[in-house]
Parts: C-alpha cells; structure tokens; sequence
C-alpha cells in the first residue's frame, strides 16, 4: 500500500495531529558517535565503512535511534541532513563533486526510509543559510543579508530531495533572518516542487533571532497574498524555547490564524554558547509535554516533536498528550 501524500492526508484529516521525532543529532551523540564536526549528524555516513560493514557500530545506533523514535509513537521523521548542504559537505568532508554528493544524499534517504519503512512519512531536513557559518541562532548573516544567493546554496540539496520519491516534506529548518525566509517565499512550483515547511529559530522573547517579529512575518505572508507557494503546507518554530514555545506559536497563530503550524522545541534545558553546555532547566517555570502540546494543537499546530536533547522518551510524551488532546 503506498503512502497518501502528506499535503493530502493534512487536508482530508483536519483534526489529525502528526508526531514528530526528536533531537537526532544530540541523541546519536547520547548514544556515542562523535558529531562535533562541522556536518553534525551527517558525519557518521561519510565513512565508507558505514556503508560497506553493515554490522557497524554506527549504522546499529543509528538504526536503533530510529527504532526507538518509532517506538514512541513517531509517524513523521527526519533525514540526519541539517548540515548536509554542498558546502558544508564539500569544504569539511573528502566528498568534493556534485555526483558524489547525491550519492550521499540519496544513501541517507535510502537508508532512512529502510529503517522507518513505508507507512511513515519522512521529511527531507534542510539546515538554513546561517548553519554553515553558526548563525542560526543569532541571525547575524552579515551586512547585507538581502544580497545573500540562498537559492544557489541550496540548490544542490534542493535538486537531489525534490526528485527522491522517498521524501514527502522538504523541511527549511531554524530560519534565523527575515532575508532568508523571504528569499524562500519568494520561490515557486517550478523551484519548491514538493511539499515543504518553513521552521523558524526564535529568540525566547518571541522574535526573529535577527529581531523581527511575529507581525512583521505575518505581514509578509499576508503581502504575498495568493503568491504564496501551494506547496507551503506549515510554518512553525522549531530548536526554540521549551518554556516560552507555547506563547511564541500563539502569536503566529494570532498574526496568520489560518496557517497549519509546526512545532517542535529543545527539551527544556538551556544551552551555554560560553561553556558549550546544556544547563538545568529553571524547575520553577517549567511547563510539561501535556500542557505545551495542548497549548500548540489551540494553536492550529499539525505536527509536533521535539528538537535538541529530546529524546524518545520525549517522543513518548507528545504522543501521549496528542491522543488526548487532538480529535
């Protein structure tokens, strides 16, 4: 039985709520592969050895970590390729050439959808402009942000994922600046030819990591009117705030009421870009799974799961606060 697309199963089951994975890369490297490396979690299909032992130690654990994401009640998960753009791969891996690099691609593809199998959807994740240069979490894209060429970065990678029938979501993940997200906006069928969502990286407070707000991009949306690219099925926020995510989807929702939203936050702890640490969430202001996930689905939010240091037992949670909330 092959998969209803995505864009149609979110339209005939409007009161269906999807559960995402979690945080992949932090969660591999729980489970002890090295990804402190400028491709993050692509790191451990570099090695050729991933691909030609396939008893090895790295393949099991990522095998496994999908495993148990399914377990916990995923029905929608992700590529490892947040940092597997052309030139990230290129500049820091022995992969050099466009024909290499799609046989990378497609080998992560494949292999994703082997250990998830057919019935579920997987997303082809997308890391934004700024995650090549460590800026997905200040905005900072430099002088001028509006002359940046961000279809030619993506464009590889964009290439490769539209024409893999093994992809049903294309994923443009923690957007930091209002130059990026309009330069996605502005693209249409022929560029964006799969169904996508955009996930925004959001300051606690509630604005852009660049300093735009919520009514600002709401503003933009509604500027484009019907130029909005059909195959834009969600905008969300995602690797955000755990505490403060519930308030920060409410006011997208506020500003774009009609929009299907994403959602899917860190787990609560903080990181120290300092000590390069996850800290303690503050026990005094901390919400639970059930009370952010309900938050999210009076939101208007159709997928939800989990970003950095979210594990399956996180997974486990939303899937359990989504079977009580959602219709």
């Amino acid at each position: 039985m092959t998969r209803q697309s995505i864009k149609e199963y979110l339209q005939q089951n409007p009161d269906k709520v999807l559960v995402l994975d979690g945080g992949q890369g932090t969660e591999l490297e729980n489970r002890g592969i090295n990804v402190a490396n400028p491709v993050w979690s692509t790191i451990p299909f570099v090695s050729e050895s991933f691909w030609s032992d396939k008893s090895s130690n790295d393949r099991q654990i990522v095998k496994e970590m999908f495993e148990d994401f399914l377990a916990a009640g995923a029905e929608i998960l992700m590529t490892t390729t947040y940092q597997t753009s052309f030139k990230s791969v290129s500049e820091n891996t022995d992969i050099k050439t466009l024909q290499e690099y799609n046989e990378l691609l497609n080998r992560i593809v494949s292999f994703s959808r082997d250990c998830i199998g057919e019935q579920k959807y997987l997303i082809g994740c997308i890391g934004p402009w700024g995650a090549h240069v460590c800026a997905e979490f200040n905005g900072d894209y430099g002088a001028h942000p509006e002359n940046i060429d961000y279809y030619q970065y993506f464009k590889p990678q964009l290439d490769n994922f539209f024409a893999n029938e093994n992809l049903d979501l294309i994923g443009f993940e923690t957007v930091p600046n209002v130059n990026e997200l309009k330069a996605i906006l502005s693209w249409d069928e022929k560029i964006l030819s799969k169904p996508f969502y955009i996930g925004l990286s959001v300051h606690e407070n509630g604005v852009l990591r660049d300093g735009t707000t919520m009514e600002e991009i709401g503003n933009i949306f509604k500027s484009l009117g019907n130029k909005v690219n059909p195959n834009l099925l969600l905008l969300g926020i995602n690797c955000v705030s755990f505490n403060h995510s519930p308030s920060i989807l409410e006011d997208i929702h506020k500003n774009l009421p009609d929009m299907p939203l994403i959602a899917y936050p860190n787990s609560g702890e903080v990181y120290d870009t300092v000590k390069k640490i996850w800290l303690p969430q503050n026990s005094e202001n901390s919400l639970t799974w059930e009370q952010v996930v309900k938050r999210y689905i009076e939101a208007g939010a159709r997928i939800i799961g989990g970003c950095c240091r979210t594990t399956p037992k996180d997974i486990l949670e939303i899937s359990k606060a989504v079977k009580k909330f959602s219709k």
